[in-house]
């Protein structure tokens, strides 16, 4: 994996909508709302990507990869897409 925050980020980001996708069948209430908090730090790194600060991009997405992880440690939502 590259090295460019950039680079870095946009990978994460298909591969962290690809793990968001497979949540779609979750009613948890309580997994609902980590899973709101990680589409959050999605939008947030889409959006500093566009504004050309790709690290504080990088750090946002690792958060919603974080997030995901904790749902896949729980049984709750799938591993398969968890970016490593």
């Amino acid at each position: 994996m590259s090295e460019d925050p950039g680079e870095r980020t946009r990978q994460y980001l298909t591969v962290i909508e690809e793990a968001l996708r497979a949540t779609e069948t979750v009613s948890n209430s309580d997994a609902l709302r980590i899973i709101d908090y990680a589409k959050r730090y999605v939008a947030d790194s889409k959006y500093y990507l566009e504004a050309g600060r790709p690290t504080t991009a990088l750090a946002s997405i690792a958060y919603a990869e974080g997030l995901l992880d904790s749902l896949n440690i729980l049984g709750i939502t799938p591993s398969k897409g968890a970016a490593k």
